[in-house]
C-alpha cells in the first residue's frame, strides 16, 4: 500500500482529519479509497474514503491581509509552505478478513494509505453478491446484496450519463441468478435492441377496469362523474370496438343507470370528437392477456412501449401487468420473484394522479413479501417521482442531477456521508455512487459501471 499522509488532531468515529504528505499529493483526490491503520491497534483496518480535500498555506490566509497581495511578485521569494488537507469518512474497519463496525477513535499520528482493492477480496463472500462496476480509483469490484432487490432499487442521473446502461447491467445480472424481469421500454431504443424476447405494448389487452380510467383521460371526461359509468360500459362491451359504437353503447349504459340526459349526452359527444377512431381499432389488436406476458418463460421480457402514442394507455399497459402480477401471487399465495423495471418513471409515478402510479406505489409499499419489487429510471428525483415512492426506495444510484435539490432530496432518507456537490457535478458517463440497501457499505461508493455488450 502507499503511504499517502498522518491522521492530525480532531477525529472522531464519523470523521478523521489527515494531512497529505506533499511526496503523495498527486493520489490523493475526492473519493480516493483509503486506509488508516491506528498506532493502538495495528491489526485493524479503518476503511474510508477522501472528501473535502483542501489545499492549505500557513501565512497566506483568507481573511487576513498579507504583503502577497500587494505584492504577489515576493511569492517567488517568500516562504510559502503549501500543504494539502482532507478528511477520511470511515465506512468500516477489517480485522483478520472481517468486516466490523468502527467503535473507536483512531489515534493522532496514524498512518494513512491508498488501500489495495486486493485486501476487500475476501471481506464480502457469498453467491448473493452481484457486481455492476468498479470502485472509480482502487478498482475494487463492490459487491452488491441482491437480496435487498425487494427494497426496490431507484436511477437517477441526468441525460447521457448511462442509466439505461445500468439499469441493463442490473438485468442481466438478476437474470443470471434466476430472477424474472420484466422491463417497461419507455422509447424503445434502451432495451428492446438488446434482449431476445420483447413484446408490443400494442398487443397488450387492458383489461376493462383500467381501459375506463383510459377512456376518460382520451375522451376528457371527468372521473367522478363518469367513472363509473364508463368501467360498467367497458365490462359490458361485446363484439368489435369501434368509436361510434362504444359512444352509442356508453350512452345506453348511462340511461339504463338512470343518468340525467344531457349526462348522457355529453358522454357520447366526447367520446365522438375527442377520442380517435384509431385508439378503438388499435384495441381489436391488443389480444394478449397481460397473465400471458407474466407466463412467458424467458427473462428478462421487455415491452416495447414505443409503439403506443398515448402516455395514458402506456401507463395502463404498466398498471395491467403490475397489477395482474399482484393477482397471481394473491391467487398463489406464494412469492413470484419478480423485478419490473419502469424506464422514464417521472412518466408513470410522478407527484400527481396517473393510470400507473396506484400499482406502482402498491409495489413499493407492500411488494417485498410477496417477492415484486421496482427499479425506477429517472432524470431526477424531486418534483419528477411521487414522495411517497421514493421514500420507499432502498438502494439508491445517482450521477450527476439537473437540480441541487434532488441531493437533498436523497439525503433526507439516506446518509450520503458529505459527498461534495462538486464532485457530483463533475461525473462523467458511466459514474454513479450507490447508496443504501444493496451496498454492504451503506453509504455511497462512487462506481464506474461496467461495460455491457
Amino acid at each position: 500500500m502507499r503511504e499517502l499522509g498522518i491522521v492530525v488532531s480532531g477525529a472522531t468515529v464519523s470523521a478523521i482529519p489527515v494531512q497529505i504528505y506533499r511526496s503523495a499529493e498527486r493520489y490523493a483526490v475526492e473519493e480516493q479509497l483509503v486506509g488508516v491503520i491506528d498506532r493502538e491497534n495495528p491489526g485493524e483496518i479503518v476503511v474510508g474514503f477522501l472528501r473535502r480535500i483542501t489545499k492549505l498555506e500557513p501565512v497566506m490566509k483568507e481573511r487576513v491581509r498579507t504583503p502577497y497581495v500587494d505584492r504577489p511578485e515576493m511569492a517567488n521569494y517568500g516562504i510559502i509552505l503549501p500543504y494539502t488537507s482532507a478528511i477520511v469518512k470511515p465506512y468500516m474497519t477489517i480485522k483478520d478478513g472481517e468486516v466490523r463496525e468502527i467503535t473507536h477513535v483512531v489515534t493522532p499520528g496514524s498512518r494513512v494509505y491508498v488501500l489495495d482493492a486486493s485486501l476487500l477480496g475476501g471481506a464480502f463472500r457469498g453467491s448473493h453478491y452481484i457486481h455492476v462496476g468498479t470502485h472509480k480509483h482502487s478498482g475494487w469490484p463492490l459487491p452488491l446484496d441482491a437480496r435487498y432487490i425487494t427494497h426496490h432499487v431507484g436511477v437517477f442521473g441526468a441525460t447521457g450519463m448511462g442509466k439505461s446502461r445500468l439499469v441493463r447491467v442490473l438485468i442481466d445480472e438478476l437474470t443470471a441468478r434466476s430472477c424474472r424481469v420484466v422491463v417497461f421500454d419507455h422509447t424503445g431504443v434502451d432495451y428492446a435492441p438488446y434482449y431476445r424476447t420483447v413484446i408490443k405494448s400494442t398487443d397488450i389487452r387492458i383489461p376493462p377496469s383500467i381501459l375506463a380510467s383510459v377512456l376518460a383521460r382520451v375522451a376528457q371526461l371527468h372521473w367522478q362523474t363518469y367513472g363509473e359509468y364508463l368501467e360498467i360500459a367497458a365490462m359490458t362491451h361485446e363484439g368489435k370496438w369501434s368509436r361510434d359504437g362504444f359512444a352509442a353503447h356508453l350512452k345506453r349504459t348511462m340511461k339504463r343507470l338512470n343518468a340525467r340526459e344531457a349526462t348522457a349526452e355529453k358522454a357520447e359527444l366526447f367520446i365522438r370528437n375527442f377520442a380517435s377512431e384509431q385508439f378503438f381499432e388499435e384495441l381489436n389488436s391488443r389480444v394478449m392477456p397481460p397473465e400471458s406476458v407474466l407466463s412467458i418463460d424467458a427473462s428478462p421480457i421487455v415491452i416495447d412501449m414505443s409503439y403506443d402514442t398515448d402516455l395514458s394507455v402506456k401507463q395502463a399497459i404498466v398498471a395491467s401487468v403490475i397489477e395482474t402480477a399482484w393477482a397471481r401471487v394473491k391467487r398463489e399465495r406464494k412469492p413470484a420473484s419478480t423485478v419490473f423495471v419502469i424506464d422514464e418513471a417521472q412518466n408513470y409515478a410522478p407527484s400527481e394522479w396517473t393510470i400507473s402510479k396506484d400499482a406502482i406505489e402498491t409495489t413499493v409499499r407492500e411488494g417485498r413479501k410477496w417477492g415484486l419489487s421496482v427499479i425506477l429510471a429517472s432524470q431526477r428525483i424531486a418534483g419528477d417521482v411521487d414522495p411517497s415512492i421514493r421514500a420507499n426506495l432502498g438502494t439508491v444510484f445517482f450521477s450527476r442531477l439537473t437540480a441541487p435539490a434532488d441531493l437533498r432530496e436523497i439525503s433526507a432518507y439516506m446518509d450520503l456521508a458529505e459527498i461534495n456537490e462538486g464532485v457530483l457535478a463533475q461525473l462523467q458517463p458511466r459514474e454513479f455512487f450507490v447508496a443504501g440497501l444493496m451496498n454492504p457499505l451503506r453509504k455511497p461508493v462512487l462506481l464506474r459501471v461496467r461495460e455491457v455488450a
